[in-house]
């Protein structure tokens, strides 16, 4: 067999390496350094094999978790790939790393054979997991549910474990929110505790309480407070009175507080003033300033003092001259009030003048103007109409008392006279027994034409027929006593009252109506001489009866554009 070198090669190696490591050699160290930037390194750092002894201090640092490379792998955890140098699936796969378990999130804990957080059943308790029906391995329903947590009480939406609603505030409950806080400018008196005065502060929500709800209140100053800085509402109610204690001597710097009340996020302020013991009162108003009535005409006031008094007290009243008419003597206003009402009531006579209120030594005045109504102590014609919508027969005549004292009128006599006749009156009606006007009201009396037209709703209380027939545009009316004639003049005492109208009727009282009403109109008395046709119809005299009475029937009467007949069971006026 042919010989070669190259054969002697290999033994004579291994002899050369065995005789290197007997004996007594120095120590071999490793050989560090080669000059050559492995993989995966940064730089030469000696190294050449893992666990050499040599510096391994530049190896380039480890993708981060997450990333596109795992930590010293070439795969990343969670991707799919394999774990670092496992050979094992990477933890977050269907089996865990290097168990064979599947993982935690799926079916089965990791390692346990249980159930997993999260799951149906807790993990490892086989109780329904927290956030369930019921609280993990409790068996108490979970918090959120229909029960509190593993109390067995009621959630929130009534009061955590108390059963009861929570005072508009805890979550699932009716909210409820402040509505006022008043009336400001209320009064207290020191050295008391109670409600407020003339009228009592209030604290108000804008819906029923669904239950025990608090307000907080609290005042500017120590001269007045609220016991506890609270003001409880009932269940169900919707207000509530506010308790003040009042003490001057806290705070002698002041005699007023503003107390704010709050709920929630509503705030609400109202003022009050603190009075001494025996603070005194002093006029501070009467009203109205300024007014004028006609004669019977009833007007009513009002005395206001600056603060509530103490006590019951009496203010002084009259007239200058006291012939304006009647004013009580005296008013009173209550204890803890502000103010107290009286009526004033025109006399016959006109004239101007004041009204007086005083009080220790004070006094204040009303100006006062009555405008004279002559024969206003008599029944009156106080509105007529000779046709109407009806026809030429549709007729009323209106009787109006503007006494204070019912007026029995059975057999008065109504009578009518032609615009021209010279001899006496042409008919005559006597008014039926049981005839009476009340004070201040009306008695209709009516032809069969007015009863019996359909837009006629107001009903007579005497019909005449036929026997009296009114000329349409002129002609005369007259009231008397049972024993009046047809033949007597208009002068006669047994003439009560009289009216002429039209252009050519010669006995008026005074002078006659000249102008005639439309058609759906009528003829009405004044409530004062200075009455209109506005204020009569829709202004300030429609309600104030017609008792003005001059003796003139142009100056007296004016014409409605709508007839308005009253009845004895029509409102009083005024």
């Amino acid at each position: 067999m042919p010989w070669s070198f190259r054969q002697m090669l290999a033994p004579l190696s291994a002899l050369l390496l065995f005789m290197s490591a007997c004996g007594d050699d120095p120590e071999v160290r490793p050989v560090c350094g080669n000059g050559i930037v492995e993989a995966g390194e940064t730089c030469d750092d000696g190294n050449r094999n893992n666990n050499d002894s040599c510096d391994n201090s530049c190896r380039r640092p480890a993708p981060d978790a997450g990333t596109g490379e795992d930590a010293g792998t070439e795969d990343d955890a969670g991707t799919g790939e394999e774990d670092a140098g496992t050979g094992e699936e990477d933890a977050g796969t269907t089996e865990d790393a290097g168990t064979g378990e599947e993982d935690a999130g799926t079916t089965e804990d990791a390692g346990t054979g249980e159930d997993d957080a999260g799951t149906t059943e807790d993990a490892g308790t086989g109780e329904d997991d927290a956030g369930t029906a019921e609280d993990g391995g409790s068996g108490e329903p979970d918090a959120g549910s229909d029960e509190d947590g593993g109390s067995g009480e009621p959630d929130s939406g009534t009061d955590a474990g108390t059963g009861e609603d929570d005072a508009g505030t805890d979550a699932g409950t009716v909210q409820v929110s402040l509505d006022s806080f008043g009336p400001t400018g209320t009064f207290a008196r020191t050295g008391t505790t109670g409600a407020t005065f003339p009228e009592a502060l209030t604290v108000r929500l804008r819906e029923d309480a669904p239950a025990e709800v608090w307000v907080e209140v609290a005042s500017s100053s120590a001269v007045l407070s609220v016991q506890g800085g609270l003001v409880r509402i009932a269940p169900g109610e919707r207000s509530a009175t506010v308790q003040v204690t009042a003490n001057l001597a806290a705070d002698p710097e002041t005699d007023k507080a503003t107390l704010t009340a709050t709920l929630g996020n509503d705030t609400r302020a109202a003022t009050v003033r603190v009075l001494a013991a025996d603070q005194a009162a002093e006029l501070a108003t009467l009203s109205p300033e300024v007014i004028s009535a006609s004669a019977g005409q009833t007007q009513g006031f009002t005395v206001a003092l600056d603060v509530p008094p103490a006590q019951d007290t009496v203010i002084q009243l009259a007239l200058e001259p006291a012939s304006l008419g009647t004013v009580p003597a005296t008013v009173t206003v209550p204890a803890n009030s502000l103010s107290a009402k009286f009526d004033f009531t025109a006399g016959s006579t006109g004239g101007e003048g004041q009204l007086v209120a005083a009080l220790n030594g004070q006094s204040i005045a009303a100006a006062v103007q009555v405008t004279a109504g002559s024969s206003t102590g008599h029944v009156v014609i106080s509105e007529f109409a000779p046709a109407g919508p009806g026809g030429a027969g549709d007729e009323f005549i209106e009787l109006y008392n503007p006494t204070s004292s019912a007026v029995d009128i059975s057999g008065w006599k109504l009578q009518y006279k032609s615009a021209t006749s010279t001899t006496g009156y042409n008919s005559s009606y006597a008014l039926p027994a049981g005839s009476v006007i009340a004070p201040r009201s009306y008695f209709l009396a009516v032809s069969s034409a007015y009863a019996s037209t359909s837009g006629n709703t107001v009903t007579g209380n005497a019909n005449w027929g036929s026997t009296i027939q009114m000329g349409g545009s002129a002609g005369h009316v007259r009231l008397g006593y049972p024993e009046m004639a047809l033949t007597d003049a208009i002068t006669s005492p047994l003439v009560v009252d009289t009216v002429g109208y039209g252009s050519n009727a010669n006995q008026p009282e005074g002078t006659r109506i000249a102008t005639v009403p439309p058609v759906a109109g009528s003829y009405e008395r004044k409530a004062s001489a200075a009455s209109t046709v506005e204020s009569m119809t829709t202004g300030a005299d429609a309600l104030l009866g017609n008792g003005h009475d001059s003796n003139d029937n142009s100056a007296d009467f004016i014409l409605r554009p709508t007839r308005q007949p009253q009845n004895a069971s029509s409102a009083a006026e005024p």
